[in-house]
């Protein structure tokens, strides 16, 4: 039987000689950002609204900073004791507990002095015999006693000007990072009292408003950012050997009049059954692999929830 198809003039007239187009539908998927702060605070103000589009480091949200500044407040004065206690003992005594001792050493001294001179002249009277031995021990006693004393104010004042123990300060030391850790923890805190835009992006929606109370699970906004919105499509076995990152192909939204261009930015590396069927070798036509893709052109964003025919024959 005669193919009509074959002839190039003849094929032009009729619609069914045309192949038809290798397509694939594909859909556009976001990865939204949820901004929300580390800890439970309430919202001051939010400085955005729904579907703006927003920069890289643009303010989102502001929340109350009174109990931060106040925790602040007290790490930096526990910082401050902790720093003086360890220079404390790193200096060792006050000059004036040092001064003290060494007024008390001058009158142990001038004590030391009389009690030399009392003994010298009982000496004397004892071998003239014109005091008892009794009394001349005593004199003696007491030139012991002050001598000793002597040493012991000595004794004092050299330990009064050293340091503390090395275990001490090594122990003061510890305190004093530990409170500095403790301000810049708290600094830190007061620092995410205020929520910025990680990255270019659309505001989708704003989940609480000023007044309402926001936490780690109770985000402010979701953000789209430009960078995460991708096309998803699936291509047979067959094509899947064919692809490479930075293929350039062309699809058309549903309702579009014109191509879109794009480029495969992810290639999945296992296979997925669609419908869901016990694999085997009669089955093996219905793998299919995911396939994920961004326009070549900032030009022409996607919007999630479109649906796309994907041109497999335009791969290239």
């Amino acid at each position: 039987m005669l193919n009509v198809c074959t002839f190039p003039i003849v094929a032009g007239w009729f619609a069914f000689c045309t192949p038809e187009p290798n397509l694939t539908a594909g859909y556009v998927e976001g990865e939204y950002l949820k901004l929300a702060p580390v800890e439970l605070s309430e919202i001051a103000e939010v400085a955005v609204e729904e579907g703006e589009l927003v920069q890289k480091g643009q303010l989102i949200a502001t929340l109350v900073t009174s109990d931060a500044n106040m925790k602040l407040a007290e790490a930096k004065a526990q910082l401050q004791q902790t720093l003086s206690s360890l220079n404390d003992l790193k200096l060792g005594k006050r000059p004036e507990e040092i001064k003290v001792l060494k007024a008390t050493l001058r009158s142990a001294q001038a004590q030391a002095k009389q009690a030399q001179s009392t003994y010298e002249r009982y000496q004397g009277l004892l071998e003239r015999k014109v005091i008892s031995q009794a009394q001349f021990d005593e004199a003696e006693t007491g030139l012991l006693v002050t001598k000793a004393r002597i040493n012991e104010l000595q004794a004092q004042l050299a330990v009064a000007k050293l340091p503390a123990r090395e275990d001490q300060i090594a122990a003061a030391e510890s305190l004093y990072e530990m409170a500095k850790a403790k301000v810049d923890l708290a600094e830190w805190l007061l620092e995410k009292r205020k929520i910025y835009a990680p990255e270019d992006a659309k505001v989708s929606d704003i989940f609480l408003r000023t007044g309402e109370m926001a936490g780690p699970t109770a985000p402010i906004a979701s953000l789209l950012p430009v960078s995460s919105v991708k096309l998803h499509f699936f291509v047979p076995e067959k094509q899947y050997a064919e692809l490479r990152i930075g293929t350039k192909f062309s699809a058309r939204c549903a309702g579009c009049t014109t191509l879109q261009a794009l480029q495969i930015t992810h290639i999945a590396e296992g296979p997925e059954f669609t419908p869901p069927v016990i694999y085997s070798l009669e089955t093996r036509d219905k793998l299919v692999y995911e396939i994920q893709a961004k326009p070549t052109t900032s030009h022409a964003p996607l919007r999630p929830g479109q649906i796309f025919d994907v041109d497999l024959d335009s791969m290239q």
